[in-house]
């Protein structure tokens, strides 16, 4: 059985879908991954791991239990700042404030799902398009998420531009989000092919 890399993660709504797709595509900003409302989507994780195929439904059936509690989350951009990756480059995303409710999903999630998640991830567990120029450092978060997330205080919302030196200053923008996703990961674990997704 083929083994496939995944994100639980919520997905944007379309203003916000909008801003990160425009920083994404501005004038002198390297993109390293496009951006798009497709595949590629802009979202914030909370769970990132490696499963079998025929793991789907258990997990499926999992987080439609676990969201039965919630009904989607007010949310804040409170911040964008820049970060060195594990290649030593730059990379841009959007900080959003810190919520207890969303803290808790993560947590239920990353409880239920530890047991189920292996973290010995390679290229073939991506969704990557023949014609791409695979990133092996995709493969750095999502074999150290596990250990990285082992403690709920480490877990820091936020949403990647894909970009480097990204500008934005019109804070703190809020939205609200209901729809969390269960997908494949591609190039720069981008949230590219959804497997499952659910309204809270």
């Amino acid at each position: 059985m083929e083994k496939i890399a995944i994100d639980i993660a919520l997905l944007l709504p379309e203003e916000i879908n909008n801003i990160c797709i425009n920083i994404n595509r501005s004038k002198g900003v390297e993109a390293f991954s496009d951006l798009s409302k497709h595949d590629n989507h802009p979202h914030i994780t909370l769970a990132m791991g490696v499963i079998d195929e025929n793991q789907i439904d258990i997990v499926n059936n999992k987080l439609e239990e676990i969201t039965k509690d919630f009904s989607g989350f007010d949310l804040e951009i409170i911040d964008i700042f820049n970060e060195t990756t594990p290649e030593n480059k730059t990379s841009t995303s959007f900080v959003i404030k810190p919520n207890a409710e969303l803290k808790e999903l993560h947590e239920k999630i990353m409880n239920e799902l530890l047991p189920i998640f292996t973290y010995n991830v390679s290229k073939e567990m991506f969704f990557i398009d023949s014609d791409e120029d695979y990133k092996e450092v995709s493969e750095y978060w999502v074999e150290n998420y596990g250990t990285n997330h082992k403690y709920p205080e480490k877990y820091r919302p936020h949403i990647s531009l894909k970009c480097r030196h990204g500008k934005y200053n019109s804070f703190p923008v809020k939205f609200f989000t209901n729809k969390l996703v269960m997908c494949q990961l591609g190039n720069y674990c981008t949230c590219r092919k959804i497997l499952f997704e659910v309204n809270l």
